[in-house]
């Protein structure tokens, strides 16, 4: 969230130059910040990649699974459905079905940003 908040300083003088252009709100969102915290978006998406491999790893090489798959999280049966058991289609299913249930999850954590201020919802 620092990382977010970081990126937003000192961008008035965009918002400014768009507000004179006639820009509304949706505008201004998609044409000045959206652009401009998209480097940001990335660094963080690959971030959070590389912390998911790293989980990942440490849990395939030293236990696969553990002992009765105590040690078998969701990005491990995926991994397993796929490479061991060649069930490919399978595992893109349930990858998208995972995104899809995080993405669902997480939408009512965004705040909902209006003009006149942050509302949390």
């Amino acid at each position: 969230m620092v990382i977010y908040l970081a990126a937003l300083q000192n961008s008035e003088h965009l918002y400014e130059a768009a507000e004179l252009d006639g820009a509304g709100f949706f505008r201004r969102l998609g044409t000045v910040t959206i652009p401009m915290m998209s480097p940001v978006i990335f660094f963080n998406l690959v971030l959070g990649v590389i912390g998911a491999l790293q989980v990942f790893t440490s849990a395939y090489i030293i236990t696969q699974g553990g002992p009765q798959n105590s040690t078998r999280f969701y990005t491990l049966m995926i991994y397993d459905r796929a490479f061991d058991q060649f069930r490919m289609g399978y595992a893109s299913g349930v990858g998208l079905g995972a995104l899809f249930h995080h993405s669902c999850d997480l939408t009512p954590r965004i705040p909902f940003v209006w003009p006149h201020g942050l509302l949390r919802g």
